[in-house]
């Protein structure tokens, strides 16, 4: 009987053991986020005028958040998330960004389209680009457009 009743005990403090830790692990990815936006540049498609491409690393050190929206105060242009599906480009109305991790948007893959610019935004024009998270509010990021450095592969 003394034999079973400790390894029942044995069991119990295993358990909480395993228990305590996983709702450790839990509250250190559920708090708030932590977001920060390191690298933001804005590229000018080498290939379609009116078009540029944002790039960035959204790093998060805390709780999961959404990226909801982008805007930009570029008269007339529209900003879009582009995120690859596949061998395919897809637009989407969100972006998880995880806890603990870095979300990245740069060239050839996942990245920020900035389409219908005016004739006016030339390499060099400043402009403001908006990100609306779900948790962490808004951010603004104030950029200069870049001239393409390369140019893009063609199929």
């Amino acid at each position: 009987m003394a034999k079973s009743s400790r390894v029942r005990g044995k069991f119990s403090a295993a358990a909480i053991i395993v228990f305590l830790g996983a709702v450790i692990f839990a509250a250190c990815h559920s708090g708030p986020p932590q977001i920060s936006i390191e690298g933001p540049r804005a590229v000018l498609s080498p290939a379609i005028y009116g078009e540029a491409m944002v790039f960035m690393t959204i790093k998060n050190d805390g709780g999961s958040d959404v990226l909801n929206g982008v805007s930009t105060d570029i008269p007339g242009a529209t900003a879009a998330f582009h995120v690859m599906k596949g061998k395919r480009m897809a637009h989407v109305a969100t972006v998880a960004v995880r806890g603990g991790s870095s979300t990245v948007f740069k060239m050839g893959s996942s990245h920020i389209m900035l389409e219908d610019m005016p004739r006016t935004m030339v390499a060099g024009s400043p402009f403001t680009l908006t990100l609306v998270f779900e948790k962490s509010g808004v951010r603004q990021l104030h950029l200069k457009l870049e001239k393409a450095q390369m140019t893009m592969p063609m199929p």
